[in-house]
């Protein structure tokens, strides 16, 4: 039912491709060349990350935190669940990111819930990290890259009923971190049904210093999948998923999360009219119900400002729907497709000491994109392909409650009036437009050249247009984001060595800047530039050795005032030796990353460090226990990526020094592991 991006494609060039293909394996970092070219719906590219979760070697606190130890993703700490992930210097909906086929927007304004806390990592068959624009077929925006949590359907081919699936537990002793997670799928060549959950539950971390980090969560999630395949050339796909979070705390906030849960519904439908021919239809909804406070998770109350209880509820709903025709020409694949995705977002804060609403901080927003896209792979000669696509998008926004008045006498459009002038139809409304052309060249057996030329339009989010608060308001005026990027990489790969190199630049026209002056936050537009380089490699020698590297660099300049853009991290990389055996091996590992002065609005500098982290496996038939140390020498160390802005945040002004600067990493950190596939 799934076919290649590749299909039709001469032979020759589908081996060479394939070779570029690293298929991630027994660690986040060592590449495995593939036999064969069997590629799902989504695209493989040469740049492209293909990866299974269920090969992690050291457990993940979130997506987003094992998101992180691929070269050029980093992510922004608050607490120790919910970072939120940055690719080439781009967050937020800057990023295309997707759970099993649609989109997912938390319900904080402040992203405590970005979309990887509502993916439960091992219940996904793979995640495919794209970076810059190599598609269309998501949707807008996406500039900094796309990333596919992605469920793949059981393979029954017989009539009797067949099973397989896999347990795993993991344990860290830093904040006494457990995971337990399970998936089971049952059917045979007509359905399948498909159940998964997964637990995690932790205490506050401790840093290199012992200094408790407020930083505690629990998460647990579940759902199925019913399917139906009444022949080998179509799929319908029925499915549930729950993801329920308590007492997730913040030290990066002045606010926790004791409630958070999310519900969706996904319908899946793929048709092969055709050996050359076929439909892909996604439909999602999911619901989130969020709710932020200021006092239930810590003694005494963090005030902002305010000797008061606060709370805030919030709710983010979100419809995605896809569908797209693939045909197979004689010497070219074309994609035709569609996309709406459209979200509604309510928010309230609360003053829990007298009852009444003090702000509607997200005035009942609603935002919705429905597009239309095009996209060609031309398969130019046998070492060459040359790819290209369009999308047109209308983007609609608009506040329905934006001059509804809260209890205390707060109007929002009051507030854009004060800070922006901007009075009377706050309604928004532009056309998005994107395209693309990538060529993918074979340079020689060991030497594949890709390069791209990408214009990507994103639109302000409902926190950047319209969130109201006294000391923090979105701007209805903003323009949409243009990015104009240039990528360029080469890729050298033979039997024991492997090396990639990377290349990029984006101008942005419009660019959605967050400017921080004093306690005041706001929004406006600027021009600006992202650049960057990205350098990995692994050499396997003396049989059994192998050595990997990653590092990555990159640089964001404000055009208008100078300086720099915010949540730019500094150079970092990592350094590990490797010995692998049949059945087991074991590894040393050095991260690092170089200090950090040149400041957005609000940062904080901080010092560069090198930490060393050690793990070991060992693999019997279809089980694999797993061991090691996180930051060996319990290094005190944080990132340059975290909510370490007493200056800038207006949740954290007032927050108590113990939950301000700094907000450090975990210090050491002991850790245990155990998987069985059946």
């Amino acid at each position: 039912m799934h076919r290649s991006r590749f299909l039709g494609m001469p032979l020759a060039t589908c081996i060479a491709i394939a070779a570029v293909h690293p298929s991630h394996a027994q660690s986040d970092t060592s590449y495995v060349q593939s036999d064969t070219m069997i590629v799902e719906a989504e695209m493989m590219l040469p740049g492209d990350i293909n990866t299974s979760p269920q090969y992690s070697p050291a457990p993940a606190a979130d997506a987003a935190d094992w998101l992180r130890r691929f070269n050029g993703v980093e992510a922004v700490r608050m607490g120790g669940h919910g970072l939120d992930p940055v690719i080439r210097g781009q967050q937020g909906n800057a990023l295309n990111i997707l759970i099993d086929g649609g989109y997912v927007f938390g319900g904080c304004p402040n992203r405590m819930d970005p979309p990887t806390a509502y993916a439960p990592l091992h219940s996904f068959d793979r995640v495919i990290i794209s970076k810059g624009v190599t598609t269309l077929q998501h949707g807008p925006g996406g500039s900094g890259g796309t990333v596919l949590f992605e469920r793949s359907a059981p393979d029954f081919e017989g009539k009797a009923f067949d099973k397989q699936g896999s347990v795993g537990a993991s344990y860290d002793d830093n904040g006494e971190r457990t995971g337990l997670y399970g998936s089971l799928e049952t059917g045979n060549r007509q359905g399948y049904l498909r159940v998964f959950g997964e637990r995690q539950e932790a205490n506050d971390y401790e840093d290199g210093d012992g200094r408790r980090i407020h930083s505690g969560f629990e998460t647990t999630s579940g759902g199925l999948t019913l399917g139906l395949t009444p022949g080998e050339n179509t799929e319908l796909a029925l499915g549930y998923e729950a993801v329920r979070e308590r007492d997730v705390k913040f030290a990066g906030a002045g606010m926790d999360s004791p409630e958070s849960d999310n519900d969706t519904v996904r319908l899946r439908l793929d048709h092969a009219f055709s050996d050359t021919r076929r439909v892909e239809n996604r439909l999602q909804y999911t619901t989130i119900d969020h709710v932020m406070d200021n006092y239930s998770l810590r003694k005494p109350p963090v005030t902002m400002g305010m000797p008061m209880k606060m709370r805030s509820p919030t709710e983010s709903d979100t419809f995605t729907l896809k569908s797209m025709f693939v045909q197979q020409l004689a010497d070219s694949d074309l994609r035709l497709g569609v996309n709406v995705l459209q979200n509604e977002r309510d928010a309230r804060i609360i003053n829990d000491t007298s009852g009444k609403v003090v702000f509607l901080s997200w005035p009942d927003v609603t935002t919705r994109q429905s597009g239309v896209f095009a996209e060609l792979d031309h398969y130019l000669t046998e070492r060459i392909i040359l790819s290209g696509g369009l999308r047109l998008d209308y983007s609609e926004a608009n506040a329905e409650a934006a001059y509804a008045s809260s209890e205390t006498g707060n109007v929002a459009a009051d507030f854009y009036s004060n800070t922006y002038g901007i009075d009377g139809d706050l309604d928004h409304d532009a056309w998005l437009v994107g395209g693309f052309v990538r060529g993918d060249m074979q340079l020689s057996p060991t030497e594949t050249l890709y390069t791209s030329l990408s214009r990507a339009e994103r639109d302000a989010d409902a926190t950047e247009r319209y969130f109201a608060r006294s000391n923090w308001v979105g701007n209805p005026a903003l323009e949409p984001e243009s990015h104009h990027q240039v990528d360029i990489g080469l890729i050298h790969q033979r039997d024991n060595l492997r090396m990639e190199v990377a290349a990029y630049a984006d101008r942005v026209s419009d660019y959605i800047f967050r400017e921080e002056s004093g306690d005041m936050t706001r929004y406006r537009n600027i021009d600006a530039t992202l650049y960057g380089v990205e350098l990995s490699g692994e050499w396997r020698w003396a049989d059994s050795w192998e050595s990997r590297g990653q590092l990555s660099w990159v640089r964001g300049d404000n055009l208008d005032d100078g300086g720099a853009l915010a949540d730019i991290a500094p150079l970092r990389g990592q350094l590990g030796q490797f010995y692998q055996r049949d059945d087991w091996e074991t590894g040393l590992t050095a991260r690092f990353s170089d200090s950090q002065n040149r400041l957005g609005p609000g940062e904080v500098a901080t010092a560069g460090y090198v930490v060393l982290d050690a793990e070991a496996a060992w693999h019997w038939n279809t089980l694999t226990l797993s061991a090691g140390a996180k930051n060996l020498l319990d290094k005190t160390y944080s990132d340059f990526l975290n909510r370490n802005r007493s200056a800038s945040d207006p949740f954290l002004a007032d927050a108590p020094e113990t939950l301000n600067l700094p907000l450090n990493e975990p210090g050491r950190s002991f850790w245990l592991g155990v998987n069985y596939t059946f």
